[in-house]
């Protein structure tokens, strides 16, 4: 019996699939089984291969939208490491909180996708890109709501009202944003929000 890892990718684009499958493939612990580059196929492969780990691009072609996709892949006897351009942070929230065991970014070099592979088979997760992982993906659900109310534009006194609290607490939790994020002011906040997909989730997921 192989102690080799069993990955699947999936990846539309053909060089960066060529890339992955020649370099994961020299990896002594690493065995790529099988490699697609639509959401269908990739389904079909993976059910009929059962693979340890599937790599998974988001935006592969095929009927299925980027949720749906991962919903059905997490479905599977298989552990699902994202591999993606896409870096709006509430697109990555909404992506892990489907199941899935890491989200790397497509500017990671095959070491580190060869490692996260590691880790997710040796059972870590959430497994990220270093630069998602500062701190910015650690937001609790109250943030995030704070965060889409100011994303719409709404007044502290108006978040109150609709989380039931007081203006004071509001205050409080967006100044403790402030720390966790690295902004200075009320309106930076409101901008990272907007930039960061919080005024926009149905379109992000």
């Amino acid at each position: 019996m192989s102690n080799k890892i069993d990955v699947l990718i999936l990846e539309d684009h053909q060089v960066t699939l060529d890339g992955l499958r020649l370099g994961l493939s020299q990896e002594p612990d690493i065995n790529i089984v099988g490699a697609a580059s639509s959401s269908e196929d990739g389904l079909k492969l993976a059910k009929e291969l059962s693979p340890q780990i599937i790599l998974l691009d988001l935006h592969l072609p095929g009927q299925l939208g980027p949720k749906t996709m991962v919903k059905e892949f997490c479905e599977l006897n298989s552990r699902v490491l994202i591999f993606s351009g896409e870096s709006r942070l509430a697109f990555i929230q909404a992506v892990l909180a489907l199941g899935v065991y890491g989200y790397l970014l497509k500017s990671e070099g095959l070491p580190r996708i060869a490692d996260a592979i590691r880790q997710v088979a040796s059972g870590k997760k959430p497994i990220l890109s270093e630069s998602l992982a500062s701190g910015d993906t650690r937001l609790t659900k109250s943030e995030q709501e704070v965060l889409k109310m100011l994303a719409r534009g709404m007044k502290y006194q108006d978040m109150a009202e609709e989380r039931l609290t007081s203006p004071a607490t509001v205050r409080k939790q967006c100044e403790l944003l402030l720390l966790k994020l690295g902004l200075k002011t009320r309106e930076e906040l409101i901008a990272w929000a907007v930039q960061n997909g919080y005024g926009n989730l149905d379109s992000a997921t």
